[in-house]
């Protein structure tokens, strides 16, 4: 089957298709989020097995199950999400979605609404860790270091319920969020730091940016990555959490959703993605 590959780059090859494992389900993709995991993976700040199959998130239709899986499942459409609590990463630590056919463990999947669907629901991943964030954090000043995905999904929610949220970009390509400041200055004021980008530095100055009780949270996306985290890191894992389905459907509008992710047709092209994220037609490009 064909499948997207990273050896030292980005290629399309021929694999063979992979075992259905007991606790496993096999999905045919759709649609597949490339975003700042896969960015990190393509400018080298992320390093993954030679030949791994990349894709974090997506979405797609159940085509079999492994032996421990309910087979009624067989058919419905699902969320992939980027982590498994068993197996690791989902295109980082073990094989991901750019294919035509992908084994995925069942404990990463969300049951998605089989007849009203959104394009949208590929967001959940982003949706679920920032619903998570108020049982880490508190109600103060917080910066969220990033602006892909995660970063502006977490404060487009936080913005009413914490004193004040300012996003640290060192670029100016994403959206801007109405309640949500901007800074490209760090100071130790912060009684909150959520991290959501991969570069290394952040972690490195923590020390430097926060204070004695700074609450400071990442997502938890492999196994193996961050090498050296600071003893302050919580980390929260993107889960099938209620309300994250109803936070997309009332929170990101068409507009929004249009500035924030891409469409493409052309896999190898949309390396690195050109904004936060870019969906990629699988089923139309692994025909």
């Amino acid at each position: 089957m064909k499948a997207l590959t990273f050896n030292l780059g980005i290629t399309i090859n021929d694999v063979p298709e992979k075992e259905v494992n007991r606790d496993f389900v096999l999905i045919r993709p759709t649609r597949v989020l490339i975003n700042g995991l896969e960015n990190a993976i393509y400018v080298g700040l992320l390093w993954v097995e030679p030949f791994r199959i990349l894709g974090s998130t997506g979405i797609g239709k159940i085509e079999s199950v492994g032996l421990d899986i309910d087979k009624s499942l067989e058919g419905k459409l699902v969320l992939v999400l980027p982590y498994s609590q068993t197996y690791g990463g989902i295109g980082t630590e073990i094989d991901g979605l750019l294919s035509e056919k992908a084994s995925i463990p069942f404990d990463s999947i969300v049951l998605l609404p089989q007849s009203k669907f959104s394009e949208k629901y590929i967001l959940y991943p982003y949706a679920s860790f920032a619903l998570q964030l108020p049982n880490y954090i508190n109600n103060g000043n917080t910066l969220i270091i990033g602006s892909g995905l995660y970063g502006i999904i977490s404060a487009l929610y936080l913005k009413d319920i914490v004193s004040k949220v300012i996003i640290y970009r060192e670029d100016g390509v994403s959206p801007k969020i109405i309640g949500v400041e901007e800074t490209r200055h760090l100071s130790q004021e912060w009684d909150n730091i959520i991290i959501t980008t991969f570069k290394s530095w952040v972690r490195a100055f923590l020390d430097d940016i926060s204070k004695s009780n700074t609450r400071v949270i990442m997502p938890k996306l492999m196994n193996t990555w961050p090498l050296v985290s600071s003893n302050k890191i919580r980390f929260i894992i993107p889960k099938e959490i209620d309300g994250a389905l109803e936070f997309i459907d009332k929170k990101i509008s068409d507009k929004l959703f249009s500035e924030l992710v891409a469409f493409s047709n052309d896999l190898l092209a949309s390396f690195p993605a050109s904004k936060a994220g870019v969906i990629i037609k699988v089923d139309e490009i692994f025909k």
